[in-house]
């Protein structure tokens, strides 16, 4: 899949949980979905950022959380209609009680890559004015190799606060056949987890991620799996527009095998740390 301030509204998408093929510009895709690591891919941890993981985050320190035991994904709609939403292309998307991280209900996402389209499922939300944390727990039931990407979390752009199809992609969390890389869209780069951790198949595991877009509007962007820090990006510049916001989900337009079964629960953003 491929700075005015944070504050201005965007649009949720409150679209049904189901496929639906409504058009959105995601921006052209070039990475590879299968990546090794390289020498030039290894980066430095940022020391600033706390590689401890927190294993009760303060209430307080949650700004919003969605567990889906709602039965639907009102709760990506806290707060009014312009803080986020739901969008689906050629995906289906539905809250039921087959597998859940906690409590009884998660979002299941179900797609097929034959036809080779873009299969897209996002639930997503308005970014904090300030650094912060953004957090879900990912099922999936079998190995895949994507073809190309396979993004699960992104930070997006409007062009157009409250218009979808003014939709761009910055910077995504994507999952090759093992492990955990990151792909920063408007540079067209690849960054290989460091270390290459492996995340599990057939039981649940935690992404976490920091991100920060503060003045002079440098993007930054820290990913943890399961608790350990593997990606440390800074300096990733300045987005188009500061309609930013936070998605998790699926994106690929290629899988082998080409059906998959995924699920997502437990959704946070904290100002600290929440780790699994």
């Amino acid at each position: 899949m491929p700075a005015s301030r944070l504050f201005a509204l965007g649009l949720a998408s409150a679209g049904a949980l189901a496929a639906c093929n409504q058009y959105v510009d995601i921006g052209a895709r070039t990475d590879a979905g299968d990546a090794t690591p390289g020498a030039a891919d290894t980066v430095s941890l940022d020391a600033s950022i706390p590689d401890a993981p927190v294993p009760d985050a303060p209430t307080s320190s949650i700004l919003w959380s969605s567990s889906f035991e709602s039965g639907d994904s009102s709760e990506w709609n806290q707060g009014g209609a312009a803080v986020g939403g739901t969008f689906s292309r050629l995906v289906t998307m539905s809250v039921g009680e087959e597998r859940a991280h906690t409590g009884t209900r998660a979002m299941k996402i179900g797609f097929d890559t034959t036809d080779g389209q873009d299969h897209m499922a996002e639930l997503y939300r308005r970014v904090e004015p300030g650094p912060a944390y953004y957090s879900a727990w990912f099922f999936i039931s079998e190995m895949h190799a994507p073809d190309r990407y396979w993004t699960v979390l992104y930070f997006f752009y409007q062009k157009e606060a409250g218009m979808s199809a003014t939709r761009h992609g910055l910077w995504d969390v994507n999952l090759d056949r093992q492990s955990v890389y990151f792909y920063d869209e408007p540079g067209s780069h690849q960054t290989n987890a460091q270390p290459r951790k492996l995340y599990p198949i057939g039981q649940w595991f935690h992404l976490e991620a920091y991100f920060a877009y503060e003045p002079p509007r440098n993007g930054h962007v820290t990913v943890w799996l399961d608790g350990d820090q593997i990606l440390d990006v800074p300096n990733l510049g300045v987005a188009a527009s500061d309609n930013l916001y936070w998605g998790i989900g699926s994106d690929s337009n290629g899988m082998d095998p080409p059906r998959c079964t995924m699920y997502v629960d437990d959704a946070k953003i904290s100002t600290t740390r929440v780790g699994p």
